[in-house]
């Protein structure tokens, strides 16, 4: 009988790092956009409590393995009590073993910043050592430690809707980014106007956006990271307009992407002003930025291939380290 191999959050924590899954994620960009997976769309099923349960499943082909991060997207009460938990079960494609159940939490956090750093990392300008954070929970603070790893960072502007949760976050990034200067910010322009990276990483789930496109400095590159409706956007349609856009999947991008979906329902923008998948600008079939006064966009919503491709990377370090706890199910 097959045993499968259990990584609980703490070692998930230990085993899953930006440093490994940055290139993780850029291989995984690029296989999605070279149809070298199988993917469904995110599905959803939401509670009267708030809680949704998320179901987002894909194959990679390459390394025959194939699962889905199933996991609660946690509402008021269970976002207060952080009692929300998703797992990743993965399979063998051609033997149809379950290798593992890995924690689907932490995947979500370190694989989202690290797509964001690997998609930054094509797209910025080589020089860019300034980053706005726009959301200063998990998220926003994995960001940041994640642009550092691409890009020089000297200073990190952060800016919440609550003024608490910044300096939280400054204290947590303090021995994570020695000799960076971080920086609170009072507003969403205070933030962003001197920034050379931003990304957006809240929480919202309705249509306010409250990033502008004139506040953006020239040649800066955003990432638009925390809405992931197609009825939720954290950016208005000038920055959208002033940018040359990429995005990680196209099917998921015109279903759950409000940032892009809005507008072009409105008729403010057409599908033709965006230029395509951000995998493809990795492989050279298309053109990331063009110079450096030009203004780039990565839109994501986060793909399930990404969580299949950090679950097995856990899965490896884990056997191959002789840690989790391998039971028969």
């Amino acid at each position: 009988m097959n045993k499968t191999l259990i990584v609980s959050r703490e070692l998930c924590e230990q085993l899953l790092t930006l440093e490994d899954c940055i290139p993780s994620m850029r291989d995984t960009l690029i296989a999605a956009s070279k149809n070298e997976i199988k993917m469904l769309q995110r599905m959803m099923i939401p509670h009267d409590s708030g809680n949704m349960l998320a179901i987002m499943p894909a194959s990679l082909l390459s390394t025959n393995v194939t699962g889905s991060k199933v996991i609660i997207f946690p509402g008021p009460q269970a976002k207060k009590d952080r009692t929300n938990q998703g797992i990743v079960p993965l399979f063998d494609t051609e033997s149809g073993a379950l290798l593992s159940i890995v924690d689907g939490e932490v995947i979500t956090v370190i694989r989202t910043a690290a797509t964001s750093a690997a998609a930054t990392d094509v797209l910025a300008r080589k020089d860019a050592s300034s980053v706005a954070i726009m959301g200063a929970g998990n998220q926003g603070r994995a960001h940041a430690r994640a642009m550092k790893l691409i890009r020089d960072i000297k200073k990190v502007y952060i800016w919440d809707m609550f003024p608490a949760a910044v300096d939280a976050a400054i204290e947590a990034l303090k021995p994570a980014m020695p000799g960076v200067e971080l920086i609170p910010c009072g507003s969403p322009e205070e933030a962003v106007k001197d920034a050379d990276i931003v990304c957006t990483v809240t929480s919202t789930k309705g249509d306010a956006p409250f990033l502008k496109g004139e506040w953006l400095k020239e040649g800066s590159h955003v990432n638009a990271v925390g809405a992931c409706s197609g009825s939720a956007r954290e950016i208005e349609t000038s920055v959208v307009k002033r940018a040359r856009v990429f995005y990680d999947w196209e099917e998921a991008s015109m279903r759950d992407a409000g940032d892009l979906v809005i507008p072009l329902n409105k008729g403010e923008i057409k599908k033709e002003d965006l230029i395509g998948e951000i995998g493809k600008v990795m492989t050279g079939e298309l053109v990331g930025r063009e110079n450096d006064s030009q203004v780039t966009l990565f839109e994501t919503i986060g793909i399930s291939v990404e969580d299949i491709a950090a679950a097995q990377l856990i899965y490896e370090k884990a056997k191959a380290q002789g840690l989790g706890v391998a039971v028969e199910i």
